[in-house]
């Protein structure tokens, strides 16, 4: 038991180190953390609801970017290491095919992990610089004590500070990763990938020391940061975590195309279920195809958090029950898979 532990951990360590050095996942990390960040920068409109637009963009980023970012890894980390001859070669140490494809999947969920620390900071982050309405009184003490203020519309204001040091963050840690590769040879992507994550969660952190005007607080911490998201990030990560495994297991027989056709279709499938299976019998074709594909509507509750609603934590912790048990499914089946398949 203590050796299979140690050969899961090597590996997916591995998997981890050689998956966010690859240039698709900084690509597909600062992709979705620019995306992120811009929305309020383009917003025209609130929707009734200040911030909504930057909340809602930053979730839908987190759900494709990661997606996208879940089956690149495991292409990379699974169907081209089986191209190669690497996977043959790790089965031989010996390494039983069953700790190789749950040491990739844990692998995967490392990297999207640190992706979904770097996306949730930068939907905090959005949600907090976009146009929010103050009372005239707080707008005008603001102004006087500032000196200026980002003013869209009479009792609309934004906070361009936490924007302007959230695109800093990412030129910083892009930075910081160049000096690192030349100085001492690090491997730039790893650096990158880590760096621009952790730029926005420290970000995060340095809101609690000004107020939205720019001005220091330094009396009282406070954020000013929506935490209603993370229940809404929560969901969407225990997605992603499904879709990994899913991924994991389609790369054991195919390459990325076809892996990451079929998983946009599951997607589709999941987040149009309800429509899809109207007036449709358990027993015909739509019937059983929604029953095998999983809802992913469980995990896309937006809507819930719109005018102040909250997501309960009890129904958190059983969407992450559901979406355990689709990866146990998913991962079964790769397992079964990668064991029929001749790796000679």
């Amino acid at each position: 038991m203590k050796r299979t532990f140690q050969q899961i951990f090597a590996i997916a360590k591995a998997t981890i180190l050689e998956s966010i050095q690859q240039p698709i996942a900084f690509l597909i990390l600062t992709s979705g953390v620019l995306s992120t960040l811009l929305v309020p920068v383009f917003q025209f409109h609130r929707f009734g609801e200040d911030g909504r637009l930057a909340r809602d963009s930053g979730l839908s980023c987190m759900l494709i970017f990661g997606l996208v970012l879940a089956v690149t890894t495991a292409g990379s980390a699974i169907a081209a290491e089986i191209t190669r001859g690497t996977a043959a070669a790790i089965i031989g140490k010996p390494v039983s095919r069953t700790v190789f494809v749950v040491s990739k999947w844990l692998g995967i969920c490392g990297v999207l992990l640190i992706f979904w620390l770097g996306i949730s900071a930068a939907t905090l982050l959005a949600e907090r610089g976009s146009s929010h309405y103050v009372m005239p009184d707080l707008a005008e003490h603001a102004h006087d004590a500032s000196g200026d203020c980002d003013c869209d519309s009479p009792g609309h204001y934004t906070d361009t500070l936490t924007l302007w040091l959230g695109f800093g963050g990412v030129g910083v840690a892009m930075l910081v990763a160049a000096l690192r590769h030349y100085f001492e040879r690090k491997r730039f992507g790893v650096s990158a990938f880590a760096g621009v994550a952790a730029s926005q969660l420290c970000v995060v952190g340095l809101c609690g020391f000004y107020n939205r005007f720019g001005s220091l607080q330094l009396t009282a911490y406070a954020t000013g940061l929506d935490w209603r998201i993370l229940s809404a990030a929560l969901l969407v990560l225990f997605a992603l975590l499904l879709f990994a495994s899913l991924a994991t297991a389609l790369a054991t027989r195919l390459q990325t195309g076809p892996v990451l056709a079929i998983c946009v279709l599951v997607l589709i499938i999941g987040l149009a279920g309800d429509t899809f299976t109207m007036n449709a019998s358990l027993s015909s074709w739509r019937g059983l195809l929604t029953g095998l594909v999983p809802d992913i509507q469980h995990f896309w509750m937006c809507d819930a958090l719109a005018h102040g609603g909250r997501i309960a934590w009890s129904y958190v912790v059983q969407a992450a029950v559901y979406a355990l048990t689709c990866c146990a499914l998913f991962l079964t089946a790769g397992c079964f898979a990668f064991r029929m398949r001749d790796l000679g």
